[in-house]
């Protein structure tokens, strides 16, 4: 059994022996030698639990390796790298200091040990390192275990941390992401709603594999399809030297495989699907109907059967806001996750859109149309045969009549994704840029983010960040001012069933304008109020739960008042602390005025 830090890995050649390099399928122009590697990029790595419980895990790395040509060029080769029993650090405080029992926020280094474990022991490790074997018995996992208040750094995901390492060891290689397209279209005709068409394209290449059945009686398909890509895309063809191949296959999951046979020897950074729910689960459905496992489909063709898995994770479609309301959450808003050792990520590229813009006015629709045209890029493909048709129908109409046209339809939607890439830099720059060496899975959540940038800004300053757990807060915390009921919006029997009466031709009509009403939000109001009043463990010696004779309201409504300065400080003090307010005050002036 080998056990391997990241810094040998990256900084000793000889591991080439343990982790040869494979490509099966790529030229041997793209073999490279240890001697001319000058540097390596990790864009993302993945974790691959044992096959077996106390076996070997791995981390399958997907890497850009700049490799230094006989010419003096660099040349940019893509890699998958296998690492067995990776070793992450992790932090424990020592014996002569463990005497609080709440958990710290963070704690010097001086006064912590670092231990490295393997991801898939890390609970039993921690609990060895904090003396309490048991605590790792049975199903317990590592946030359970965090409740400790001596633990530091187990929530930082490992992928983070080989990612951070790259990073560390290169840090002037910063090169941009590949993204490679998919799309795909169904039967709408006979109801099947199975995969007919599939395309994926990466730079120049086009790939295409069409289901027999949908261009079955059609004569010289290939030829034909060809003609109609450089009738249709011609211009798309000539600027940007586009080479298409074409495959008729037997079976919908032939489609699919046929497809990321291609992604796996091109080796994309990112698989990108617009509205990936569709398109994702109509290949879930392919699998399923042709019993084949997903894991062996979009897993890397390298990675050892043993380590291969596919999981899709949607993304919650409600949330629950700030005043207790449960609301939907809008498709492009969602941010949903696959999970597979391979050489590219799955993206939604419409989520990646939508959220890279966060902040930003909501755009009135997040169709791929919709956004190609807000960029000039004239929306999706158009027949003139189909004028007067629209959704559904559309699909219907093309699918019968113009099944080829149709076809190159599929692939403008693949190539309309890269142009519109191209021109917002989304997928190929600003996502990685914001990520840095955080998870794409957790792009979505910014504490997420800003917790793995503080964790290595802690070690830079001599600290270690505390690990969250299962039970962050206690029996105390329960009775405190409560985080709910701060969103104050107009009472349910003010609000009536219509608006105003605003339309001048239909006078009774009532609408959704309505008049007297107001909107207030604080910007970023809790962690500038942390920061005011320098709020943390460290600097918090006790809190107030509750003060005789003041309601909880008004509790809420002075913690406003104190926030907001020295304006509210009369009322601040006639409310907390029972002293007389004006009226009162002048009431007993003037009584004692008349005493004398």
């Amino acid at each position: 059994m080998h056990y391997w830090s990241i810094d040998s890995w990256l900084y000793n050649h000889t591991d080439y022996q343990q982790f040869p390099i494979q490509h099966k399928k790529v030229a041997m122009s793209d073999k490279f030698k240890p001697e001319d590697v000058v540097g390596r990029e990790c864009r993302f790595a993945t974790y691959c639990p044992p096959a077996i419980q106390g076996g070997d895990d791995m981390h399958v790395v997907k890497e850009i390796v700049h490799v230094k040509q006989p010419d003096g060029s660099i040349k940019q080769i893509p890699n998958i790298r296998k690492l067995k029993n990776y070793q992450r650090p992790f932090w424990l405080t020592k014996k002569g200091f463990r005497n609080h029992q709440d958990k710290k926020e963070w704690e010097e280094v001086d006064k912590v040990l670092e231990f490295k474990s393997t991801q898939s022991k890390l609970c039993e490790a921690v609990a060895r390192g904090l003396g309490e074997p048991w605590l790792a018995n049975g199903r317990s996992d590592i946030r359970r275990i965090n409740r400790n208040p001596y633990t530091y750094g187990t929530d930082i995901l490992s992928t983070a941390v080989i990612k951070k390492a790259y990073m560390d060891k290169y840090p002037e290689l910063t090169t941009y992401y590949t993204a490679a397209p998919f799309d795909t279209e169904t039967d709408v005709v006979h109801g099947t709603d199975q995969i007919i068409m599939g395309t994926i394209s990466h730079q120049n290449k086009i790939f295409t594999a069409i289901q027999k059945s949908f261009v079955e009686g059609q004569a010289d398909v290939i030829d034909r399809l060809h003609k109609l890509f450089h009738q249709y895309l011609g211009e798309h063809v000539e600027k940007r030297r586009l080479e298409w191949e074409v495959v008729v296959v037997d079976r919908e999951i032939d489609v699919v495989t046929a497809c990321f046979n291609k992604a796996h020897v091109w080796k994309p950074d990112f698989v990108s699907i617009w509205n990936i729910t569709f398109d994702m689960e109509k290949m879930l459905k392919a699998c399923e109907r042709a019993n084949v496992d997903p894991a062996k489909v979009f897993s890397d063709p390298d990675v050892p059967d043993q380590y291969k898995f596919f999981k899709f994770k949607k993304g919650p479609n409600q949330k629950v806001t700030a005043s207790g309301k449960t609301t939907p959450i809008k498709p492009s808003a969602q941010w949903h996750t696959v999970f597979s050792p391979s050489s590219f990520y799955f993206i939604d590229a419409m989520c990646a859109y939508r959220h890279i813009r966060t902040g930003s006015q909501e755009e009135p629709s997040y169709s791929l149309d919709a956004i190609l045209k807000k960029y000039e890029l004239g929306g999706k493909l158009k027949f003139e045969a189909a004028d007067g048709y629209s959704g559904l129908e559309w699909h219907q109409f093309m699918q019968t009549h113009h099944k080829l046209e149709y076809v190159v339809y599929n692939v403008f939607d693949s190539i309309s994704m890269q142009l519109l890439d191209e021109k917002t830099l989304d997928l190929c720059l600003t996502l990685p840029l914001y990520s840095q060496h955080s998870d794409f899975e957790n792009f979505k959540s910014q504490p997420r983010r800003l917790a793995d940038k503080l964790h290595y800004f802690a070690l830079e300053n001599k600290k270690v960040f505390g690990s969250t757990s299962d039970e962050m807060a206690n029996d105390l915390d329960n009775l405190t001012v409560g985080l709910d009921g701060w969103i104050v919006t107009l009472p349910a029997h003010l609000v009536t069933d219509g608006g105003l009466a605003a339309i001048l031709e239909n006078p009774y009509q009532m609408t959704n304008i309505r008049g007297h009403v107001g909107d207030l939000d604080v910007s970023a109001s809790y962690p500038n109020g942390g920061a005011v009043f320098n709020i943390s463990k460290e600097t918090t010696h006790k809190e107030i739960v509750k003060i005789e004779g003041v309601s909880e309201e008004i509790q809420r409504r002075q913690g406003i008042n104190l926030s907001a300065g020295h304006v509210n400080a009369t009322e601040f003090a006639c409310d907390m602390y029972g002293l007389p307010k004006f009226d009162q005050l002048l009431h007993a002036f003037r009584a004692q005025q008349t005493t004398f």
